[in-house]
């Protein structure tokens, strides 16, 4: 896919989680709270509406398996997708679990400051160490 950077700007050597036929999957470098998450299309869209039939079913597929996994490795209380693109133009859904409590992973506590208003605005990047161990977690339930 060089249709443009967003693969790199996801990281997405070190932070792919599972590719699907038609999109691929990978925690967020900047996690806003804990399991942040990003599904991009692997076709360039600028447009959600360009979607087909078979891009859709795919979403679908990752959508259950990703609030499943998100759901046994967290335990999070609601879920979010946000769809801005306003930087990056390629199709791509910010999941962001969300928690009406602090949890500890990794060795850190992690706050979902906004609970349970919108979700916080962006965070500083995490060290890849803990965002490896967020997506070992993730991936052991997907």
């Amino acid at each position: 896919m060089a249709c443009c950077d967003i693969l790199e700007v996801f990281n997405e050597e070190d932070n792919l989680i599972k590719e699907y036929k038609h999109w691929k999957l990978l925690v967020r470098n900047r996690n806003k709270t804990l399991g942040n998450c990003v599904a991009i299309t692997k076709r360039h869209m600028e447009e959600f509406s360009e979607i087909t039939p078979e891009e859709m079913q795919d979403f679908q597929n990752l959508v259950k398996d990703t609030e499943k996994a998100l759901k046994k490795a967290f335990s999070y209380d609601k879920i979010n997708y946000l769809m801005l693109m306003m930087k990056d133009k390629h199709t791509h859904f910010h999941i962001i679990p969300r928690y009406c409590q602090s949890k500890s992973f990794a060795g850190q506590e992690w706050h979902d400051e906004s609970w349970p208003a919108m979700p916080p605005k962006g965070k500083p990047a995490i060290p890849q160490e803990i965002l490896n161990k967020v997506k070992d977690e993730i991936k052991k339930h997907i």
